[in-house]
């Protein structure tokens, strides 16, 4: 049976190696993985053993050690980018501004290169928000487990929640009230401007707006164009005379032009939706929030099997899940955001299933004496038969599936102890996990490193640190882990944190990080 038990685990992770298994990204359950970059799975001591590796509560020093740990934990992180997105339209805020100063005044002159220049821009970054994996993405872990010799026993939630925008680009089209008084080019020079560096401006945006790109900006503005007797030909000498004639230096003139020519391909066509019979009354422009709810109370054991030093432990658990859904429709509903966090919590269903987790956890020395530095390698599946949850309606009414998904997850980790006091860790995801936001995927690596301050059996002050990153993402940057403890008699306090390297600052000076973690932890161990 043991043979067996092992068998299964490493041969269904190498299945999930081979990218063949989808699951909800690998949750951080505690302080002290977490300040040591998510690394634990070869480290698997006390009560979070049972997460993270059940095979540890095995270990022949954790045997005779009975305790609580209370572990709860939160993580946010802005996904693909959109917050660098957000913060894109953020800064082009004064030029839509003054673009609409223009439209309403009908200044003639107001609209000249730097303003079209913006106006592209803004439209790429907005086209650019409905590519897949573009959200945001919220976590919470948290519970209580207890151990007691090789058994344990844990109640833990698992809380995923991500919000993911959809902009409808192609009904933009305005009507024609004659409310404002439009833009206005009578009094436009097509002349090529005098200066070197603005005629070559110019020269480049008469390029990049060919004759289609030329009719559907006309047609944008009402004709106002070709009454101007402005034509594909010259259009750029107009905007940057215009531009000149306001003050515009060649510096932000030439950077006008670039906008206009590196984004013409992507706004032609919404130009040509909002300048056809496409109204923003049909928009369907919204932000979808789903996510789920997972309590597991699980039941763990482990023993020596086969060879010295070669510990194996399983799971058993009852999941009580409950997911939710909504899409906010923007144009279709008036009472602000709260009204979106009302109905995903409206719309959720409930259901229970089974849950099976096995890990292995092999303390090499036991078998190669001459190895240094206490080396263990770890390797933990959990939800091996892939429970699923129901979706409610509103889910499944949107085109998504019934079933809401746990699918296995594959996990290895390495350890070292180079000195009693001081440990070394490695995690890497066998499977590339999905999210709640579609489209972004997680795979975590993680490195850390924990170091024993007086390392006594009635003291110890452990500080942590290391890095993590996601494999799934090419653009993912590295995160650092952070943490510290106190350990005094059987009392134990932990705290640990996580912060991306990635940041994006915004106008009020804050550098935001892409995502960031915090955890804290109680526990009593006898």
């Amino acid at each position: 049976m043991s043979r067996l038990w092992i068998g299964i685990v490493f041969a269904s992770a190498q299945w999930a190696g081979l990218g063949l298994g989808r699951a909800e990204t690998w949750k951080i359950l505690g302080p002290r993985p977490m300040g040591m970059g998510g690394a634990f799975v070869a480290m698997a001591e006390g009560g979070i053993a049972q997460y993270w590796n059940p095979a540890g509560l095995a270990q022949e020093a954790a045997v005779s050690k009975w305790g609580l740990q209370i572990p709860v934990g939160a993580r946010g992180e802005f996904t693909g980018g959109v917050l660098k997105d957000a913060n894109a339209l953020s800064d082009l805020a004064s030029q839509y501004d003054a673009i609409q100063a223009a439209q309403t005044s009908g200044t003639a002159g107001a609209m000249d290169a730097t303003k079209v220049g913006a106006f592209y821009q803004g439209l790429a970054t907005i086209k650019n928000m409905n590519q897949p994996g573009k959200g945001a993405l919220g976590e919470i872990a948290g519970g209580a487990n207890f151990k007691a010799g090789r058994f344990a026993m844990s109640v833990n939630n698992f809380t995923s929640v991500g919000a993911s925008p959809f902009i409808d680009t192609t009904n933009i089209g305005l009507d024609n009230s004659g409310s404002l008084s439009g833009v206005n080019f009578a009094t436009a020079n097509t002349a090529a401007p005098g200066d070197a560096t603005n005629a070559a401006s110019a020269a480049s945006i008469n390029s990049a707006i060919d004759a289609t790109a030329f009719t559907n900006l006309n047609n944008l503005m009402g004709g106002e164009l070709t009454t101007a007797g402005i034509t594909e030909a010259n259009i750029g000498n107009a905007l940057v005379n215009f531009a000149n004639g306001n003050g515009a230096s060649t510096a932000q003139i030439a950077e006008a032009a670039a906008q206009i020519s590196n984004n013409i391909g992507a706004v032609d066509p919404l130009i040509a939706a909002a300048s056809g019979a496409n109204p923003y009354t049909n928009n369907g422009t919204n932000l979808t929030v789903r996510g789920g709810s997972f309590t597991e109370v699980a039941f763990g054991y482990a023993r020596p099997v086969l060879l010295p030093g070669l510990y194996a432990g399983g799971n058993l658990k009852l999941i009580f899940g409950r997911v939710g859904y909504t899409r906010f429709n923007v144009l279709e509903n008036g009472s602000g955001s709260t009204n979106v966090l009302k109905k995903f919590r409206d719309n959720t269903a409930s259901s229970v299933a089974p849950g099976v987790d096995l890990g292995v956890l092999w303390h090499l020395r036991e078998v190669l004496p001459i190895l240094p530095f206490k080396p263990r390698a770890g390797l933990v599946w959990r939800n091996i038969n892939s429970p699923g949850f129901k979706q409610p309606g509103a889910a499944t009414a949107d085109g998504d599936s019934s079933n809401y998904p746990q699918d296995g997850q594959a996990r290895m980790g390495l350890a070292v102890t180079p000195l009693n006091f001081w440990n070394v860790a490695l995690d890497l995801d066998l499977t590339q996990n999905n999210t709640p936001v579609p489209g972004y995927h997680s795979r975590q690596l993680g490195l850390g490193t924990e170091v024993n301050v007086f390392n006594r059996s009635w003291i110890n002050i452990p500080l942590r640190a290391g890095l993590m990153k996601n494999l799934a993402d090419s653009s993912s940057k590295l995160a650092y882990t952070f943490g510290f403890g106190l350990n005094f008699l059987h009392f134990m306090l932990d705290v640990g944190g996580a912060v991306s390297s990635d940041r994006t600052q915004i106008k009020s000076g804050e550098n935001i990080p892409s995502n960031f973690a915090a955890a804290a932890q109680l526990g009593f161990m006898f």
